[in-house]
């Protein structure tokens, strides 16, 4: 980090030696941000350091630079930066560490029922450091996305953290819409101001849009290496193809008893050409309740009574309010399909 206070006399000041060298990467990311350091690295005894042959040899490439420290222009110390360019050459190999560990944690994920559900792991990081890690389940309540569960470790208040410096890794592209009472994930990321986006599977339903809501934020989206994105593929491939499917309706469950009917009448036309539709019971246990015209043909269906009294209010709120027709008739043995 940059020191911009001199500290009391006597004190030191943080050495080159600190840096971390197990990998060219790991030692450049060290300066993310910019990092003050005793100016002592013409030294002898630091020159002749790995990291003072490392510092050397990246000040020269470009991908460093240091300067002297003007807040303290009376102490030997020294600012080191990453530059872009730096950045540019670390962020693969910085990117891919925290990626695998991100599948990893993904493979962790607990579904809520019996439907299938996406594996989901995510790691913020901050300057190389990882802040909190989460996958999808941790918290216990079925149904907590992954980044709300690594966020729910920063702070108790998710809608309050703040991601300013953070990249957030998610192996699946944050959600665009949930359930009433509840944040869609990148609308968190964005309200938490998180500085960029890497994630890996696309999500195949047309709900989900967070690639581009990131983007109209300004915050920058990456990503994962292709492999980790295959494996994920595998990983999710029997939720993946449950996403944007065309729906096939099923077969009428004409000879059934009707639940409810009505018949529209459109003005100027021939009472012959009125316009019936009902409501049948499935043939079967487990099978789809249907809405159906007078030819056996299925225009709605669903599990449920409340599912297909949806859907039968849906159809008469066209046939009326929409296309203007006049409901002459209707009927119905359960309250919740009486049209009124």
């Amino acid at each position: 980090m940059l020191i911009l206070e001199a500290r009391p006399q006597g004190s030191t000041y943080p050495q080159l030696t600190q840096a971390p060298i197990d990998t060219y990467a790991n030692f450049l990311n060290f300066f993310r941000g910019g990092h003050t350091i005793d100016d002592n690295v013409m030294g002898r005894v630091v020159a002749d350091t790995l990291q003072g042959a490392a510092l050397k040899i990246s000040l020269t490439s470009g991908y460093l630079t240091k300067t002297k420290n003007m807040a303290m222009p009376n102490d030997s110390v020294a600012d080191i930066f990453l530059t872009p360019s730096g950045s540019e050459l670390i962020q693969a190999a910085v990117d891919r560490k925290f990626c695998e560990l991100a599948v990893e944690l993904a493979r962790k994920s607990i579904p809520e029922d019996k439907e299938p559900h996406p594996f989901v792991g995510v790691v913020v990081v901050r300057d190389g450091e990882m802040l909190a890690t989460g996958f999808r389940g941790e918290t216990g309540k079925g149904g907590d996305h992954g980044e709300f569960c690594a966020l729910k470790k920063l702070t108790d208040d998710v809608d309050k953290v703040d991601l300013t410096g953070c990249t957030v890794y998610t192996t699946l592209e944050p959600c665009s819409t949930r359930k009433p009472n509840k944040t869609p994930c990148a609308n968190r990321l964005i309200n938490a101001r998180a500085t960029r986006v890497v994630y890996g599977l696309g999500d195949k339903d047309e709900t989900v849009y967070g690639h581009i809501q990131l983007q109209e934020a300004h915050i920058p989206v990456g990503v994962f290496p292709q492999d980790l994105i295959d494996e994920l593929q595998e990983m999710n491939e029997r939720w993946s193809g449950t996403r944007r499917q065309l729906e096939v309706a099923p077969p009428s469950n004409g000879g059934t008893s009707t639940l409810a009917n009505a018949s529209y009448y459109k003005t100027g036309t021939s009472m012959t050409d009125n316009t019936h539709f009902f409501v049948r019971l499935p043939k079967d246990d487990g099978g789809f309740f249907t809405v159906e015209d007078i030819n056996k043909n299925v225009l709605a269906w669903g599990r449920t009574v409340q599912e297909i009294a949806m859907k039968w209010h849906q159809i008469d709120n066209q046939k009326v309010i929409i296309e203007g027709m006049q409901r002459v008739s209707s009927g119905s043995s359960h309250p919740l399909l009486t049209l009124r």
